[in-house]
């Protein structure tokens, strides 16, 4: 995932950082396409932890998940430079 171009997403407002998601999630296709196999365990995972969660809800998890983390990376790495 990349975030060139989208400032937005390291904005200290939330309100921003929805916007520069959105912007990222948008583009995320590209670059990150989460497993239906995994999402399927993930569900199955869930409801043994007493959740209902749905395959749709599952694939949102799995591609938030992976926005943050890369945003939380790209942040710490270009803090060192």
């Amino acid at each position: 995932m990349t975030f060139k171009g989208n400032n937005l997403i390291f904005s200290n407002h939330k309100k921003d950082r929805i916007k520069g998601y959105r912007k990222a999630f948008r583009n995320q296709d590209q670059f990150f396409k989460p497993s239906k196999d995994i999402a399927k365990s993930l569900v199955e995972a869930m409801e043994a932890q007493g959740y209902d969660v749905t395959l749709q809800e599952a694939l949102a998890y799995l591609k938030a998940s992976i926005a943050v983390h890369s945003r939380d990376f790209y942040v710490k790495h270009r803090r060192r430079q």
